[in-house]
């Protein structure tokens, strides 16, 4: 299995960052309010909690806690490229953005990856997509009514899929 120390400082940061965008994306692309959005801050705290104890080394790696630091600075300044952008343009950039941070660590990893380090990495990130979308409910009233993952969270995830089979 490939390990942090076989990528540059660049590569490695989007390895570890694709996902987390992601994730940001489809919380993005959702509006589930306040107590929707923590549901979904903890899901992605659980996926990386799976994914810190992955039989896979390179997750592992990617999901230790010394690399949430460095994530949180990078989402930071990437997250200024949409800085004054309207609340729907904003959230187009951001699913462009990690769609792409997407590909282009896919690509790494057929490059460079081990064997099992592609498979690992996009189910991965297509889980932790896919639990923010199902983190919180969208729509309703109070709780009730709505749906477990609205239509822009899946036309995200299709999307995501979409990505991930092109470069498989």
């Amino acid at each position: 299995m490939a390990t942090k120390t076989d990528f540059s400082a660049q590569e490695w940061a989007t390895l570890r960052d694709a996902a987390h965008l992601t994730a940001l994306a489809v919380t993005a692309s959702g509006s589930s309010g306040i107590f929707g959005t923590i549901k979904e801050g903890v899901s992605i705290s659980a996926a990386l909690m799976e994914g810190m104890q992955a039989d896979n080394e390179l997750l592992r790696e990617l999901c230790a806690k010394e690399e949430l630091e460095s994530v949180r600075a990078a989402l930071k300044g990437r997250l200024e490229e949409v800085k004054g952008k309207k609340p729907d343009e904003a959230k187009a950039a951001i699913a462009a953005m990690a769609l792409t941070d997407v590909t282009q660590a896919l690509t790494l990893l057929k490059s460079k990856g081990a064997s099992g380090d592609l498979g690992a990495y996009s189910a991965f990130v297509r889980g932790m997509g896919q639990k923010v979308a199902e983190a919180a409910k969208e729509g309703g009233f109070l709780g009730f009514g709505g749906e477990r993952i609205s239509e822009p969270e899946r036309d995200l995830l299709a999307r995501l899929d979409s990505t991930i089979s092109a470069a498989a």
